[in-house]
């Protein structure tokens, strides 16, 4: 396929929609007598770049003309739907020169027809192809390896250059910023095909199946919450998180949630672990908005690297992969060497040291929870999975441990999976459960499980976990957790 059907696919798939908008679609028939009207149809509203790009947009073989057998899917394209005869209609008044296909400048004519009225030049589309014309440095129409490469970079730099833009938006406001960041989530979902490892790929696929890119969730998370009325007025946000650094970049889960709630209260320690306890729950709780909300995103995390290994990360600017997540890993390794599972964790253990008070709250806390860990087909996936509903419990207990937490706030949304930590093609989420609780006079509140109007169906997890019995285990809520 030419890069331009590549990029005309793109912006498809763009979060601000179609370049070209219409009038609600409309199916229409054509007159072929010319009107004064004629002259003041669509083009009146388009710039001779406008015309220009709405046109390469829909020559989807790149062959600069629009034969008359894609004619009719091309003005869908921009809005307008035709019967046949219609279409050949209106195809046979602008063929000027009889030659079977619509060229540039028969369209801008075209685009001056009364049909073409409700189409108006929007920005998406500009927008793909200033992008196209960017990378394609030769002018060639395609993009190359070399050019691709260039694409590439710029996503793998996007720390720096946003630093930079930070630092900039300091001085002439958050706009910089915001146009930058929808810039890189549509890049990162659009060119990622291109350039992800595919063993990590297979193996994300099979261990975490329902798994979501960062922007993603985010999006998913805000659309269902901004219907029950949260916004960054009313809302405080606060996540229990690993402290790795990996969880922090830039354009990732938490950086993204924290500048869509406009704050972040941080609640974890090693592992995702809430260590800020009850005590840091009722601090966060003291700081919501009168009458307002809380938001908490927990997960703890998990790497996979090139090779498709689940524990594991290639870290910028390290040639030699590391554990991720660390605690996790670690602490199964204490277990295993107590013999408290017949699972070893690949590629041995160095973080036994137990002088940690966070790792050993972790192990005390995840030994009684490898029971079956045998029949999964990973074991770190397998404790991954364990580590998250270690952390839910945990919330679940700072809530419910903290009476008057109604009289702060009327509703409590909690979100919770694994964030999955990618070298490159960006971070994943995988969502295990979103639930609301609103104010009725008990202690826990009304629990309203929101997990399929945000996400859709839950992953089955009988295959990663190993039986049905793991997963009844790992989704059965307990209150015995302490820290």
């Amino acid at each position: 396929m030419k890069s331009a059907a590549l990029f005309v696919l793109l912006w498809q798939a763009s979060p601000t929609a179609a370049f070209l908008s219409a009038a609600p679609t409309k199916s229409c028939r054509i007159h072929t007598t010319s009107t004064i009207a004629s002259s003041l149809g669509a083009s009146a509203a388009f710039s001779n770049e406008d015309l220009e790009t709405a046109f390469f947009s829909i020559d989807i073989e790149d062959a600069g003309s629009i034969p008359k057998s894609s004619f009719a899917d091309a003005l869908a394209d921009l809005g307008v739907v035709l019967d046949e005869s219609a279409a050949d209609a209106l195809f046979c008044k602008y063929d000027a020169d009889r030659g079977g296909s619509i060229d540039l400048d028969e369209f801008k004519e075209l685009m001056a027809d009364p049909a073409m009225a409700g189409i108006k030049p929007q920005r998406d589309v500009k927008f793909a192809m200033d992008m196209f014309k960017k990378y394609d440095d030769d002018g060639s129409g395609s993009i190359d390896k070399g050019e691709f490469r260039a694409i590439a970079n710029e996503i793998q730099a996007d720390a720096r250059r946003r630093s930079l833009f930070s630092v900039a938006a300091a001085a002439v406001g958050a706009t910089i910023v915001a146009d930058y960041s929808q810039e890189y989530q549509w890049a990162q979902k659009s060119f990622r095909t291109l350039y992800i490892e595919p063993k990590a790929e297979e193996t994300q696929n099979k261990a975490f199946p329902t798994a979501l890119l960062s922007g993603d969730l985010d999006e998913a998370i805000a659309k269902t919450l901004g219907a029950r009325g949260f916004t960054p007025a009313n809302t405080i946000f606060a996540h229990s998180v690993c402290s790795d650094e990996v969880n922090n970049k830039d354009e990732q889960l938490v950086a993204l949630m924290v500048n869509r709630w406009q704050e972040g209260f941080s609640l974890g320690g090693l592992a995702g672990l809430p260590f800020a306890g009850k005590s840091g729950f009722r601090a966060f709780l003291h700081h919501v908005p009168d009458e307002g909300r809380l938001l908490v995103m927990f997960a703890p995390h998990v790497g996979i690297d090139a090779t498709g290994k689940v524990g594991a990360l290639q870290r910028d600017g390290q040639i030699k992969v590391s554990k991720a997540c660390g605690a996790a890993v670690g602490a199964f390794g204490v277990l295993s060497s107590r013999g408290a599972t017949t699972s070893k964790p690949s590629g041995g253990n160095d973080d036994t040291d137990l002088f940690d008070p966070q790792l050993t709250t972790i192990v005390n806390l995840l030994e009684p929870r490898l029971g079956g860990i045998e029949k999964a087909v990973d074991p770190i996936s397998f404790v991954t999975y364990q580590m998250y509903a270690i952390i839910r419990d945990l919330i679940d207990e700072c809530v419910e441990g903290t009476p008057d937490v109604w009289d702060f706030a009327n509703e409590v949304s909690i979100v919770g999976g694994i964030m999955i930590n990618r070298y490159v093609g960006g971070d994943f989420f995988q969502p295990l459960s979103f639930e609301t609780r609103v104010k009725d006079g008990s202690a826990s509140g009304k629990v309203i499980d929101l997990y399929d109007q945000a996400f859709g169906a839950k992953p089955d997890l009988v295959g990663v976990l190993g039986s049905e019995e793991a997963v009844a285990a790992l989704n059965a809520r307990s209150k015995k957790s302490k820290l």
